[in-house]
C-alpha cells in the first residue's frame, strides 16, 4: 500500500504528500491521509482525472470521497481503488490528477498532483459467470453495475415504480424499470412484441395483436372506422370522415347531386304542367338577292 500525508499550513500554503516523484510507480493499493490544520481556513479539492489508460484490463479508478469537496479539518483517509476487469493478464496504467485551492480560488503550491501508476492484473474466472454487465474481479467475485446484485449479478434491485416482480422473466431495474427478455415489452414485461409496429397509437397486447384506439381497427390499427358507415357510394378515409364517389355527397355519401331538384315536393293542388317547346315554322325558300355584278 502506498500512503501519503496531506496537510495545509497557514503561511506558505505548502502541501506535503503525493508529488510528481511518484510518477510511474507500480502499486497494489493507494491511500492518503489528509487534513487541514487551519481551523479558520477553507481549502477545496477537485479530482480532475481518474481514468484507466488500459480499458481492456482495468476499469476507471474509484475514490471513497466526492470528486469535488472541502479538505477536512479532521484527519481522514482518501482511498483510491483501481479494479482489474479480470478479462486478461497484463499491466494496466491509470492516471490520478487532483488539485487543491484556497477560498479565493487560487491553486495551492505543488498542485495539481498528476501521477501515473501501474498495476498488474490477472485474468479471473467467476464460477457461473457474471450477468447484466457485471465483471469478474481479481478476487473471482462478480462486481455488479448499479441496479443489480447477487453472486452473478442476476437479481435486479427493487425500484420505486416497479412491481414486486417483473412478469415473464423480466428484471426489475433501479430506479423502477423492468428489463424485458427478447420478445416482450411493456412497463412490467406483460406484452408481447408485434412483428410489425401498431399504427395510429395502437398498443401491442400479444403476438400480432394490437389494441387500437377509438376510431381505428384491424390487426395493425391501420383501418379507420366511420359510424354508421359510408354506404355503397363511399369509403372511410379518416375516423368518421367518408370519401364519396363522384356524383355523391353527404356525411355518409347517401346524397346524390341533382336529386333534390328532381324530387322536390310540390304545393297541394298544384298540377304539373308540361312545357313543350314550340316547333319552329319551316322557312320558305327565298331567291338569292340581286347582285350588281355581271357574271
Amino acid at each position: 500500500m502506498l500512503t501519503g500525508y496531506f496537510r495545509c499550513w497557514s503561511l506558505s500554503h505548502r502541501v506535503d504528500g503525493l508529488s510528481r516523484s511518484l510518477f510511474s510507480i507500480t502499486v497494489v493499493s493507494l491511500g492518503a491521509d489528509w487534513q487541514c490544520l487551519l481551523l479558520q481556513a477553507e481549502y477545496f479539492y477537485e479530482f480532475l482525472s481518474l481514468r484507466s489508460l488500459d480499458k481492456g484490463i482495468m476499469a476507471d479508478p474509484t475514490v471513497n470521497v466526492p470528486l469535488l469537496g472541502t479538505v477536512p479539518h479532521k484527519a481522514s483517509v482518501v482511498q483510491v481503488g483501481f479494479p482489474c476487469l479480470g478479462k486478461q493478464d497484463g499491466v494496466a496504467a491509470f492516471e490520478v490528477n487532483v488539485i487543491v485551492m484556497n477560498s479565493e480560488g487560487n491553486t495551492i503550491l505543488q498542485t495539481p498532483q498528476n501521477a501515473i501508476f501501474f498495476k498488474t492484473c490477472q485474468q479471473a474466472e467467476c464460477p457461473g459467470g457474471c450477468r447484466n454487465g457485471g465483471f469478474c474481479n481479481e478476487r473471482r467475485v462478480c462486481e455488479c453495475p448499479d441496479g443489480f446484485y447477487g453472486p452473478h449479478c442476476e437479481k435486479g434491485k427493487q425500484g420505486i415504480n416497479c412491481s414486486t416482480t417483473c412478469l415473464n422473466g423480466g428484471t426489475c431495474f433501479y430506479p423502477g424499470k423492468c428489463i424485458c427478455p427478447p420478445g416482450l415489452q411493456g412497463e412490467h414485461c406483460e406484452m408481447s412484441k408485434c412483428p410489425q409496429p401498431c399504427r395510429n397509437g395502437g398498443k401491442c397486447i400479444g403476438k400480432s395483436k394490437c389494441k387500437c384506439p377509438k376510431g381505428y381497427q384491424g390487426d395493425l390499427c391501420s383501418k379507420p372506422v366511420c359510424e354508421p358507415g359510408c354506404g355503397a357510394h363511399g369509403t372511410c378515409h379518416e375516423p368518421n370522415k367518408c370519401q364519396c364517389r363522384e356524383g355523391w355527397h353527404g356525411r355518409h355519401c347517401n346524397k346524390r347531386y341533382g336529386a333534390s331538384l328532381m324530387h322536390a315536393p310540390r304545393p297541394a293542388g298544384a298540377r304539373q304542367e308540361q312545357h313543350t317547346p314550340p316547333l319552329k315554322k319551316a322557312e320558305e325558300p327565298r331567291d338569292p338577292p340581286e347582285s350588281n355584278y355581271i357574271w
